[in-house]
């Protein structure tokens, strides 16, 4: 039995022959011209094999994390620096690091904002900004400090990571 599994994207829908739960490459014929979701958002599907049950990818909710944005920033603030620490050397940077992406998160949450990735590229744009408070002595850059901050949020949340994300330092 031929399994499919469906993807929309930005440019439609195409239909693809899985292996082994990996989608193989597509044949140029698979691919149709149906027009856009209206949300304008990449949406991703699959059955789960022989009864037709839609699966796809759960979205991270940070209730979990609870209302005391300051007091997650604060936790989330020490992580970060102490990730940088055990990672090269106890640096005074990364406690100013650390700060920047507390600061961010509370910005964000107080917002209303709850998408980790919205929250990333928040965090990763304001060390950005103001990079050259920490390039002199950083030894990474601000989108590592950003790709740290999603893992924490989604490890944090209870939601399920995967073998690539960074270890969350306490």
């Amino acid at each position: 039995m031929v399994k499919l599994t469906t993807l929309s994207f930005l440019v439609g829908t195409a239909a693809m022959q899985t292996s082994q739960a990996f989608v193989t490459v597509p044949q140029r014929a698979a691919l149709s011209t149906r027009s856009l979701p209206a949300n304008n958002f990449i949406n991703a599907a699959a059955t789960d094999g022989d009864n037709d049950t839609a699966v796809g990818v759960e979205a991270v909710s940070l209730a979990g994390l609870g209302d005391d944005h300051e007091a997650v920033g604060a936790t989330m603030a020490e992580s970060v620096a102490a990730w940088l620490d055990a990672e090269w050397m106890s640096q005074e940077v990364h406690v100013r690091m650390g700060t920047s992406v507390q600061n961010t998160y509370v910005a964000c949450r107080s917002k209303g904002i709850e998408e980790v990735a919205e929250i990333m590229t928040q965090v990763t744009d304001d060390l950005f900004e103001r990079w050259s408070e920490y390039d002199a002595d950083a030894f990474v850059n601000a989108w590592d400090i950003g790709n740290y901050v999603a893992d924490y949020l989604i490890e944090k949340s209870g939601s399920e990571t995967c073998g690539c994300s960074t270890k969350i330092v306490e």
